[in-house]
């Protein structure tokens, strides 16, 4: 799921878009300013960010520059009142990607965005993302509903090179003794998180997606998230 923040300081213009996008099967946050996109950020990724550039505050224009330097991958695309040609050439050689102005069809809008996305390489993406801040795990073929611990499991195999982790500090990731812990408790853990992606994979295979499980056991080591897994 390609994740997007609307950044709009127009509340009514700002519930439409971001009611639009999610309809087209976007996972879409929405901020008035960029103090607010900043707090976004720091808690949650963003693939593409749709930007004013009449904003309270800093400016569109600043704040695309300013992204554009600390996460060059991420899209960028301006929605702005401001349409003259010289605002256009000035929002694209600023950072922007994308350069459309209001009013917009949010149809336009949200093939604007899939065609970024497809040239960002995002929709060639077949890995999982991992929302700890939502406890929500984003992949291929759907989303998924986390708790806590299964959180705190996947977290680590994020974080772990090749995504493979012991038994010992998947123990220790929920917080317990390992020498204390009864590890059946962990395998109980692993097996209803293995059976929430198997109906998440099920499900996509329906759609045209889904795939292996890539919670797997390795054996006498721990565990191993056999496909890309990032946090956001």
């Amino acid at each position: 799921m390609i994740c997007i923040t609307v950044v709009e300081d127009n509340a009514d213009l700002l519930d439409d878009v971001v009611f639009n996008l999610e309809r087209e099967g976007f996972d879409v946050a929405g901020v008035g300013n960029g103090v607010e996109l900043d707090a976004s950020l720091a808690g949650r990724g963003c693939d593409v960010l749709v930007l004013d550039l009449g904003l309270p505050g800093e400016d569109g224009l600043s704040i695309a520059r300013r992204l554009r330097r600390s996460r060059p991958a991420m899209g960028i695309l301006m929605l702005t009142a401001r349409s003259g040609t010289e605002e256009r050439i000035t929002g694209l050689e600023g950072g922007a990607d994308v350069y459309l102005g209001k009013p917009v069809d949010m149809r336009e809008l949200a093939a604007a965005i899939k065609s970024l996305a497809r040239r960002l390489g995002l929709e060639r993406n077949p890995g999982w993302r991992l929302n700890t801040r939502q406890l929500r795990l984003h992949g291929p073929a759907g989303e998924i509903a986390l708790s806590g611990l299964e959180c705190a499991i996947l977290g680590t195999l994020a974080d772990a090179e090749d995504h493979k982790a012991s038994r010992r500090s998947l123990i220790e990731a929920l917080g317990a003794d390992y020498l204390a812990y009864d590890e059946r408790r962990l395998e109980t853990l692993i097996s209803r998180l293995r059976r929430k992606l198997a109906d998440c994979l099920a499900t996509g295979a329906e759609a045209g997606s889904g795939g292996d499980n890539p919670l797997r056991a390795l054996r006498g080591q721990g565990y191993i998230f056999a496909a890309p897994l990032q946090r956001v």
